[in-house]
């Protein structure tokens, strides 16, 4: 009997372990890419929100306007699977904002930014939890969140690139 509670101990703890060393569930994405410092007819930005079931949607803003594009993830099933595949790779949902940031001050150029709204129980009385990723990452995680973002932006339907007029 006392080994069968030993052995029930060990597999909880074994259980809890393992449940917090994965990553976050998340429930919304947003990719936001922005021209930076330009003459106004120049400047532009646009977003792409992808939600957890893949409904998404692309907010693009320049002189004429914001227009808002609605659209889900091409082969719904294999286009997330992509995405939290990078996710995982790129490590932002384990490593601190803070630990990706780069001392280096940006001057100029485009800008990208990731923030990531983490699932929340609707029955908490709360605000749910946001990562926000920095332009300027730390040079050793550059590659990986590029990787991301080329990710993010595939998952668009070109249709809908086209229509935004985002290349």
């Amino acid at each position: 009997m006392r080994i069968i509670k030993l052995i029930a101990v060990f597999l909880i703890i074994l259980i809890a372990s393992s449940a917090s060393a994965q990553s976050p569930r998340w429930s919304t994405i947003e990719y936001v890419r922005s021209s930076g410092p330009v003459s106004p007819e120049y400047q532009y930005n646009y977003s792409i929100v992808i939600n957890d079931d893949g409904s998404s949607k692309l907010i693009s803003t320049n002189q004429e306007g914001t227009k808002e594009y609605d659209f889900n993830i091409p082969n719904n099933k294999k286009g997330m699977k992509k995405l939290k595949k990078e996710l995982k790779k790129s490590c932002v949902l384990k490593m601190s904002p803070d630990e990706l940031k780069s001392d280096e001050t940006l001057i100029g150029g485009k800008t990208n930014k990731l923030i990531i709204t983490l699932w929340q129980d609707p029955m908490l009385d709360q605000p749910p939890q946001k990562i926000e990723i920095p332009s300027n990452v730390k040079e050793e995680y550059e590659s990986q969140i590029d990787r991301l973002y080329t990710t993010i932006m595939n998952l668009v339907p070109a249709s809908v690139k086209t229509e935004a007029g985002i290349y």
